[in-house]
């Protein structure tokens, strides 16, 4: 069976989770006997497949032309039209299946006109399957831009298996960003990039400036190279935290730090499936802290596997404190996290529901 993905983003793009999602899925396709994979893609580096560096609507006419010539059984578009465009049109003419995933939480402004609504669906209604990666997610797609699905379902992310970090690994990252033995150490991975995460980045940074009080040893690190990381750089030195926010930048390994870290924490305002950054914390069996928004709920319930809140700097002040008073808690819910991970969040069964709805 041949499968041919189509994204705006890929390898080597700033594209977040839905660019990560992407990746595992392929991979874990290519292990699968009899299976053909390609993916098509605006944004990226990747010589194995086909990029296209063209705009939206030259990117739809050539992706077009390169299913004519791969000839798949099924196409797997990604969130936006000119993703969708192509496989409808080969479909016109090709018995074939057509799922498309949404993978971002659209924002109040992102409502559609009543002409693009009318094309988008248009478009949608030529699917056999629309996919979601959180059940928030598809109702905020459904009330915000105002579209229906006939045949629909949820296809959350999986999390790999956590990947082995050496004590010189963790030694080597603690002396390049310059943190001391003794410190507490906070993480957030992911919330540089888009608005609604870097604004519950500011919340988390307050709260440091609060916690420190009680606990001054705490430290934050925030990966990840993203527009608005030198709002979240300046706001830093504004609440006089330059040595206890930790600014790593795009990093490649991000296991070291979830390996360093007492506690993850992840504060966006809003979130449109279930973060793998998130999910990658539980695996490794960190206690979370994490805002209610979006799809972050479906994985973590407030007080078995995390800590959930409202993106308030007291309310996320209190309940750090209160993890970091109460170890045997927070050890606890760790443990609980990384069972939730290991039982209902696997790339493998992700694969599975893929292929059953691709048959």
């Amino acid at each position: 069976m041949k499968v041919v993905l189509i994204s705006n983003y890929w390898k080597k793009s700033l594209g977040g989770g839905a660019k990560n999602y992407l990746i595992n899925l392929v991979n874990e396709l290519k292990q699968r006997e009899e299976l053909e994979v390609r993916v098509i893609f605006r944004k990226g580096k990747d010589p194995e497949n086909y990029g296209l560096r063209e705009g939206k609507g030259l990117f739809s006419l050539k992706a077009w032309f390169i299913l004519k010539k791969i000839k798949p059984d099924v196409i797997y578009s990604q969130g936006s039209w000119y993703c969708l465009l192509p496989g409808v049109l080969y479909k016109a003419l090709n018995n074939i299946k057509l799922i498309h995933t949404f993978h971002t939480e659209p924002e109040p402004e992102d409502k559609l006109s009543f002409p693009e609504r009318f094309f988008f669906q248009s478009l949608l209604d030529k699917c056999d399957w629309v996919t979601f990666v959180s059940k928030n997610l598809k109702k905020k797609v459904e009330t915000i831009y105002g579209l229906n699905f006939k045949n629909s379902v949820i296809t959350y992310a999986g999390v790999n298996c956590p990947v082995a970090v050496s004590n010189t690994e963790i030694e080597t990252f603690r002396k390049e960003y310059k943190i001391p033995e003794n410190s507490i150490v906070l993480l957030a991975i992911g919330l540089t990039a888009l608005k609604h995460k870097a604004e519950g980045a500011k919340i988390l940074i307050k709260a440091v400036s609060k916690l420190k009080t009680s606990f001054p040893e705490t430290v934050l690190i925030l990966t990840r190279e993203g527009i608005y990381s030198e709002e979240l750089k300046k706001l830093s030195r504004e609440e006089k935290l330059q040595e206890a926010i930790i600014f790593t930048g795009t990093i490649e390994k991000p296991s070291v730090p979830l390996s360093l870290c007492n506690i993850y924490t992840h504060t966006p305002l809003g979130e449109g499936g279930v973060s793998l950054a998130l999910l990658e914390a539980m695996a490794m069996g960190k206690p979370i802290l994490a805002t209610k928004a979006g799809g972050i709920p479906e994985a973590i319930s407030d007080g078995v596997n995390g800590i959930l809140v409202e993106p308030d700097v007291d309310a996320i002040t209190e309940q750090l404190k209160y993890l970091l008073k109460h170890r045997e808690i927070a050890l606890s819910l760790g443990e609980n996290a990384e069972k939730t991970a290991k039982e209902r969040f696997s790339w493998g069964s992700s694969t599975d529901l893929f292929l059953k709805l691709a048959k």
